[in-house]
């Protein structure tokens, strides 16, 4: 199956979209799915920070690769070992998970341990991409969706109800759950709970949503560009921050009283999680979603002040979700009014523009960007 997609061959640490293009568009061929695999026409897909990643070296995948990692289509064939989806079915793309580890079994797919040893595959190991030179190309994420067609296991097609469209649906392959699984799940947080979520992108307008679903009182939201300021209280925030113009923990303190219950860094800046853990009330929770680009080792926490406050540090993968049951149940709310995903599309754009709308999400205002094949 010849298919239009985006390819990446090497890195370009130096941030520029806009100069030699890192992301070429080339032609390839996607073989015909076998055993556990499905063969999905992406309809939408959408470009998150994570991919950016990918471009500028911060992770390390085995190259070259087809770019993507969030997007939905529609299922138009699949290899014999399939169950789980059929012909026509309207899937989102999930992740690797092989149901059979510890992590898989106790709810957690997230953390499974094939989707940690799969770099560049499919969880079986397998590569279905071919060059215009018949070279090997990589799977990004075992997903691929910057491409007319792609190659999955069957545990990353995840079937939804065809009432969600499906521009919508490809912002549930990462960004949704990521941001509604850290509030929801990981922190688990009560109603009535005041809760400060740093970074109004995809991740933390989700998580915006998640307080409201979980009956939070008090919702801020703290970022650098006002015009998602707008958006943000459209879903549900109380309260907004301009990091640039006040200080955010002197201005949490205020609103709350004292501090949040809960803070949520989705950026991964470590001098965002230190004003995180600073923004803190007695006996909060700070939970770090966003995953800094390099390690580090130069965080600053009053060691003191976790302990005789009773204050808590965890970490959110992905919104600690099991996939297969967290995007149809995500998909449900969006068709239901309870979850709301058209006012974090800011734009829409050609798969020919890739470099361009890489450019405007690290420079600009943009949320979320469908990218259609």
């Amino acid at each position: 199956m010849e298919s239009k997609a985006a390819i990446l061959k090497q890195t370009n640490e130096n941030h520029d979209f806009r100069g030699d293009l890192p992301v070429k568009i080339e032609t390839i061929d996607v073989k015909e799915p076998i055993g556990e695999e499905v063969l999905v026409r992406i309809k939408a897909a959408s470009l998150c920070h994570t991919d950016i990643a990918c471009v500028v070296g911060d992770s390390k995948e085995p190259k070259p690769v087809v770019l993507g990692h969030e997007g939905a289509g529609v299922v138009v064939d699949i290899g014999e070992k399939v169950t789980t989806v059929e012909i026509g079915d309207h899937v989102v793309l999930g992740r690797i998970a092989c149901g059979k580890c510890i992590r898989c079994r106790e709810g957690k797919s997230n953390l499974c341990i094939s989707r940690r040893s799969s770099k560049g595959t499919l969880r079986t190991g397998e590569t279905r991409f071919t060059g215009e030179g018949g070279e090997k190309y990589y799977h990004y994420h075992g997903v691929s969706s910057f491409t007319e067609y792609t190659s999955v296991t069957q545990e990353v097609a995840i079937k939804v109800n065809k009432s969600i469209p499906l521009e919508q649906a490809t912002l549930l392959g990462c960004g949704i759950f990521t941001g509604v699984g850290a509030v929801v799940n990981a922190a688990n947080i009560e109603p009535g709970s005041s809760v400060a979520i740093f970074g109004a992108g995809g991740v933390g307008l989700s998580g915006v949503q998640g307080a409201v679903l979980r009956g939070a009182t008090e919702i801020i939201v703290i970022d650098v560009v006002p015009s998602k300021f707008e958006i943000a209280r459209k879903l549900g925030a109380t309260q907004t921050i301009n990091s640039l113009e006040e200080n955010p923990v002197e201005r949490i303190k205020e609103i709350t009283g004292g501090g949040a219950d809960y803070t949520f860094d989705m950026v991964g800046h470590p001098r965002v999680f230190e004003q995180a853990v600073d923004s803190l009330c007695t006996s909060g929770t700070a939970v770090l979603v966003g995953t800094p680009p390099k390690p580090v080792n130069d965080v600053s926490i009053n060691l003191q002040e976790m302990v005789k406050h009773e204050k808590k540090i965890i970490g959110a993968f992905n919104g600690s979700y099991n996939l297969p049951i967290a995007i149809p149940m995500l998909a449900d709310l969006v068709i239901s009014g309870k979850l709301s995903l058209k006012e974090l599309i800011t734009s829409t754009v050609r798969l020919e523009d890739i470099n361009e709308a890489m450019h405007q999400l690290e420079h600009g205002s943009e949320v979320r960007q469908v990218i259609i094949p």
